[in-house]
């Protein structure tokens, strides 16, 4: 091997060592993170009711995925709302609850599991809000994790 190659090889060896060595100790931008998502009746995105006859049954599926780095306690809940319900990433819907489900998840897995609602109520524009809330250790509490999503719905009279 001639002088010019051996150079060559060992700055590319001294510089992968340097990136090796460093690795570690370079902060990460890692944020923690979780999912929220809303399936229809088959499983997939999309296929959602529109029109329900009031007493009638809405199935669905929710799908949660926990990033956050730790072993997480999360709720999911089922609020039923209308256009004026306000909802965002900082405020939970001030909407009656019609139904939680609770479950704990490990770090980087997910849980699709089914939602069945019977719908009492009659309306137009009707709104489903799903919201994801986590247990906070610190506080011995659920707290809102500015996660949500919707579903628009009319329910009308019954036959």
């Amino acid at each position: 091997m001639d002088r010019e190659t051996a150079a060559t090889a060992l700055a590319l060896v001294a510089l992968v060592a340097v990136f090796v060595a460093l690795e570690p100790i370079i902060p990460t931008n890692q944020a923690g993170f979780s999912e929220l998502g809303i399936l229809g009746p088959n499983m997939i995105i999309g296929g959602y009711p529109t029109s329900i006859t009031q007493g009638g049954v809405v199935k669905l599926y929710c799908y949660v995925g926990n990033h956050e780095g730790a072993v997480a306690y999360y709720q999911v809940l089922v609020k039923l709302g209308n256009g004026a319900t306000q909802v965002s990433n900082t405020t939970s819907a001030n909407a009656p609850e019609i139904r939680s489900y609770s479950f704990v998840l490990a770090d980087n897995r997910s849980s699709t599991f089914p939602v069945t609602l019977t719908m009492n109520a009659t309306g137009t524009n009707l709104r489903l809000i799903f919201e994801l809330w986590a247990y906070n250790v610190s506080t011995s509490e659920f707290s809102y994790a500015g996660l949500w999503d919707q579903l628009i719905i009319n329910v009308t009279g019954g036959p």
